[in-house]
């Protein structure tokens, strides 16, 4: 029952971790691969599941603050493999009975197979999915363990007056085994999973097209840039109207920069892509790059800004501006679905004759 709890815990965070490792996620796969498919987002996402599902387990239940502070147990046992001389000296337990083993049922005695079960998952992941040698599993198991260990020590990173759960040198032991040994039997695995050097390819493959996503994900990078220094700029300088400086910095990025490095933003750069013109020389004239940061930059992902200076030119109701702009914003996102559906180009790059042209290599690493 208490694994059932478990579980339900990780449902009902997961979409929040989901939504924190999506960007990272989104980043280092576009980078290195240039596209992302389905099977890669169901393994990578299953094995952040995973990692949730066993801290879950680790940390939980939680006890109140009042229960934690008349608890009088040791902190920590640095006393290795404690529990085999109990086995062999309770004087229950003979190796040449087999009705004894029935004995070994005791949650004390179980303990250690359910930690060594428990990071036999962690251990194939690596060895499969992120290719790790051997000393690499085990280095890496024994920091996930390690992880756990302290995170009791800590008593649940000092949110507690005092440790609630034993940090256990054994447990270190376990959780390390399960790692080596699920590096061990990954290949019995083999026949039922797709082949990880496949998946690659088709990745490698994908990624020579530019998809929609992809370029979301280039535009949410330069725009965390211009963010962090217009709040630094506010910081320091102590600016206001920050709104106006905010467009003078989308526009220097997605003109200025794009036109005089050769059709790059710097989320263009990080994820290897680049826009170009359909012309001989692919060379992009200055004022396609203008027309385009009008329309998409300042009219529609920044509305908010054009619309209630057009209402103020013009005395119109500001009210009115914001619900012409979210009804914009609310369309063009729909589009940008569609376009993201049947792998199409938006139509900004259309009306432009531009295009984006993947400078990813197979070879390529980060």
């Amino acid at each position: 029952m208490e694994y059932i709890k478990v579980i339900k815990y990780a449902v009902l965070c997961f979409p929040i971790v989901c939504l924190l490792l999506s960007l990272p996620f989104l980043f280092h796969h576009y980078r290195k691969y240039g596209s992302i498919t389905f099977l890669r987002f169901l393994l990578v996402f299953s094995f952040f599941f995973y990692l949730l599902c066993v801290y879950f387990l680790v940390v939980t239940p939680l006890p109140t603050r009042g229960e934690v502070l008349n608890y009088k147990g040791a902190y920590y046992n640095l006393k290795p493999f404690f529990v085999v001389p109990e086995i062999f000296m309770s004087g229950e337990f003979n190796a040449l009975k087999p009705e004894s083993y029935l004995f070994l049922l005791n949650q004390k005695y179980l303990e250690p197979l359910f930690n060594i079960l428990m990071t036999i998952p962690f251990g194939i992941y690596l060895r499969y999915y992120f290719k790790c040698s051997f000393f690499k599993t085990l280095f890496y198991s024994f920091l996930l363990s390690l992880f756990f260990e302290l995170t009791q020590l800590s008593g649940l990173y000092f949110l507690y007056p005092r440790p609630y759960r034993l940090c256990d040198v054994n447990d270190l032991i376990n959780n390390t085994t399960g790692g080596v040994l699920g590096f061990l039997i990954t290949p019995l695995f083999a026949l039922i999973l797709p082949d990880r050097d496949k998946i690659d390819d088709k990745s490698y493959s994908r990624g020579r097209n530019v998809s929609v996503l992809r370029k979301g994900v280039s535009v949410i990078i330069d725009y965390f840039f211009i963010t962090l220094v217009c709040a630094c700029c506010v910081l320091l300088f102590h600016l206001k109207n920050i709104e106006y400086l905010y467009i003078i910095l989308s526009l220097f990025t997605f003109v200025f920069i794009s036109k005089y490095s050769s059709g790059y933003t710097f989320g263009k750069w990080l994820l290897k892509y680049r826009v170009i013109s359909d012309s001989m020389d692919g060379s992009i004239p200055f004022y396609k790059y203008f027309i385009k940061w009008i329309l998409l930059h300042f009219v529609i992902l920044n509305g908010w800004f054009a619309f209630g200076f057009i209402c103020e030119f013009f005395r119109v109701e500001y009210l009115f501006g914001l619900i012409v702009y979210f009804v914009l914003l609310g369309l063009f996102l729909l589009y940008c679905l569609f376009c993201l559906i049947l792998n199409r180009d938006i139509f900004i790059n259309k009306i432009l004759v531009i295009s984006s042209e993947s400078v990813i290599g197979i070879d390529d690493e980060i």
